[in-house]
């Protein structure tokens, strides 16, 4: 990203890096308040099926509740005791049958209502054609008797299918005592799609389809179910198992919710309420697709709200952009002229001097440099013109203030220019006026020198032979010196090689004597084995005399141990006094050596002298030799040199009398500088 805006002009950096910070946090805004809206309409989703789960809950118990003391009241009248007590008597059979019709009229809510004998033979009821039927025989019968008609209070079966009407109504039974006898019981079908309807008539709003769902804890059987064909049956649902599972190991009251994918793979949402006084769960369950298509539908919103934003926020952007760009493209071509030196940059910037935003400070930036370094430009024309002109008095200072920042370094070079320039030309004239007295003394001189030359010849020939002599005797010297010095090469290194020698003789002397030091260690080792074992033989010499009889073969043991350790013990002595005596020669062998090896570093240090000082001699003869040799060749050049000063001694005449001439025309020309009087 970094190289990418590297080479994008600012205008285009300050849009894509806009761009990009709006996109941004719209994104974040977008993420936020999604995640926001989404946390509250889960939760109230949530609360809402939660809420309809308890209320509901609630309606089902008191509906139940209701039929049950319903029933309770039922079976205390005394025409249903009295039936009971005499099911034979045709009076009591009448009256019970009246009571029973009244009474389901007034409650309403029973689809059937009777009473039966223990053997479930059915005396009277509020459909004619049920009376006188038995409703259990059998293993039936048994376990009815063993479960409903044990003990003395209702017992609910939950919905099921009515076998007469093929409604859907709750199964309740009441068993009747005389004592401890049962005499026979009261049950009922309530009404359970009445129930069911006035549930389903308090739809929610935000859960339209919605369904709910009764389930028998203990049996796993479908209560009620949309889908008629499950009821009473045991639910293979994997969510309603789950819950049950929960149920069974909680015992939890309070409203919950599960969530989970069904055989479709789809995700269902149930929120469910565990009826303990009755074993039954209710819930209310729906697609958690459908669940949470608002929350779907919020974030598209927002979603697109935040594109519009961005959008409008990202062309607003670039039409600002946009129009400060022709802005900085005039100053940027300005500046561009400058960098080429076009002092005249700044016109067509005079619209923007009045400005205080960026733009207007670097046009007027860019005005005052060019004012200034034009300025300056004139000013430096000025000066240096003059002083083209032969006025080295030109006032420099003069146009000071135009020089401002780095431009002041103009003014102290060109002070510096006409300085160096008015020294100079003065020295030149100052020259001159003596270059013509010099030239009539050089005249006079050429010719006592061109006399000289003649001499000189003569007594360099001499010293040429002289010369030449020398070089023969320092020749021979060199010869021997070179002699000398191969022969004390030869003895250095022999001297060089005795010393190496000797250095390996004192090693070998200190390696002895570490050695033997070390062997005095291990014969003190011996020396105190020997006397642990002298000990150890003490002390078996001691048990065996414990033992008596018996240690007298271990005491001649021990003896002989002693014995050796004894011998070992002066063995180890004797060995100790040898090695000391050697150790004390070796040292003093080792003093000898040492002395001996200084001795011999000595004589090698003064053989290195000697060969130094024999080397300096075959070099400094070999010097001398070169020398006279240069000597001999100088003193030839010499006597040439000397012919040839004649003939430049006439020379010389002649030049100095051009050279005077020279000298007035330089005069003449100087007069034309107009220089400062010191």
């Amino acid at each position: 990203m970094e190289q990418f805006l590297k080479n994008r002009k600012l205008v285009t950096k300050i849009s894509i890096l806009t761009t990009i910070i709006t996109l941004f946090g719209l994104f974040i805004l977008w993420t936020i308040i999604s995640n926001n809206i989404e946390n509250i309409v889960r939760k109230s989703i949530t609360n809402e099926m939660t809420n309809a789960v308890q209320s509901r809950a609630s309606i089902i118990d008191d509906y139940v509740a209701s039929a049950e003391e319903y029933l309770v009241s039922f079976s205390l009248s005394e025409e249903v005791k009295n039936l009971l007590k005499d099911p034979d008597n045709p009076e009591f059979l009448k009256e019970a049958q009246q009571y029973t019709e009244d009474f389901a009229n007034v409650k309403g809510i029973f689809e059937g209502l009777y009473i039966a004998t223990p053997d479930t033979y059915v005396l009277t009821h509020t459909s004619p054609e049920a009376i006188g039927i038995t409703t259990r025989e059998g293993s039936s019968l048994n376990t009815f008797r063993e479960t409903i008609l044990s003990k003395a209070e209702i017992t609910n079966l939950g919905i099921m299918v009515s076998p007469g009407t093929g409604n859907m109504v709750i199964s309740i039974y009441y068993p009747i005592f005389d004592g401890e006898e049962c005499i026979g019981y009261v049950g009922a079908g309530v009404y359970a799609k009445r129930l069911m309807d006035s549930l389903l008539e308090l739809e929610l709003k935000s859960l339209p389809n919605s369904e709910y769902v009764f389930i028998d804890v203990e049996t796993s059987t479908y209560l009620y179910h949309k889908n008629e064909s499950l009821l009473n049956k045991e639910t293979t649902d994997k969510g309603h198992l789950e819950i049950l599972n929960r149920i069974r190991q909680q015992k939890n009251t309070e409203a919950n919710v599960y969530v989970y994918k069904d055989e479709k793979n789809k995700n269902q949402m149930v929120t469910y309420k565990y009826l303990d006084n009755r074993n039954w769960v209710f819930m209310v369950q729906d697609s958690a697709s459908e669940v949470f298509k608002p929350v779907v539908t919020a974030n598209i919103i927002i979603g697109s709200a935040c594109i519009i934003v961005a959008t409008l926020i990202v062309l607003t952007t670039l039409f600002i952009l946009k129009r400060t760009a022709k802005e900085l493209m005039v100053v940027e071509n300005a500046i561009a002229s400058l960098g080429k030196f076009d002092l005249s940059a700044d016109e067509g910037l005079e619209k923007f001097y009045d400005r205080k935003d960026e733009i207007g400070m670097i046009a007027n930036a860019t005005h005052d440099v060019c004012h200034h370094l034009a300025k300056s430009v004139e000013d430096i024309g000025r000066i240096l013109g003059e002083m083209a002109d032969g006025n080295l008095t030109v006032d420099v200072e003069k146009n000071r203030v135009y020089y401002i920042g780095s431009l002041e370094v103009l003014v102290e070079s060109l002070q510096t220019i006409r300085s160096k320039l008015t020294k100079v030309l003065k020295e030149i004239a100052y020259v001159s006026k003596h270059v013509n007295a010099e030239a009539e003394q050089v005249s006079t001189r050429a010719e006592s020198l061109s006399e000289g030359a003649s001499e000189q010849a003569a007594s360099i020939q001499e010293l040429s032979d002289t010369v030449n002599y020398i070089s023969e005797q320092v020749n021979i010297t060199a010869n021997f010196a070179n002699v000398a010095e191969q022969e004390n090469i030869q003895s250095h290194e022999k001297i060089k090689t005795c010393s190496e020698y000797m250095n390996e003789l004192v090693d070998a002397m200190d390696l002895i004597n570490k050695k033997s030091k070390e062997v005095i260690k291990v014969i003190n080792t011996i020396d105190d084995i020997a006397s642990q074992t002298k000990i150890l033989s003490l002390n078996a010499t001691i048990e065996a005399a414990r033992a008596g009889e018996a240690g007298k073969g271990f005491a001649v043991v021990a003896d002989e141990v002693k014995n050796l350790a004894n011998k070992s013990a002066e063995a180890a002595k004797s060995t100790e006094l040898l090695i000391e005596s050697t150790i004390t020669a070796v040292e003093k062998g080792s003093h000898i050596s040492d002395i001996t090896n200084q001795s011999l570093k000595e004589v090698v240090e003064s053989a290195q002298k000697v060969s130094h000082s024999v080397s300096s001699i075959f070099e400094a003869t070999k010097d001398q030799s070169q020398a006279v040799n240069r000597m001999s060749e100088g003193l030839k050049q010499i006597s040439n040199v000397v012919q040839v000063n004649c003939d430049v001694v006439m020379d010389s005449a002649t030049a100095s009398g051009e050279l005077s001439e020279q000298a007035s025309i330089l005069n003449e020309q100087l007069v034309k500088f107009q220089l400062e009087e010191e």
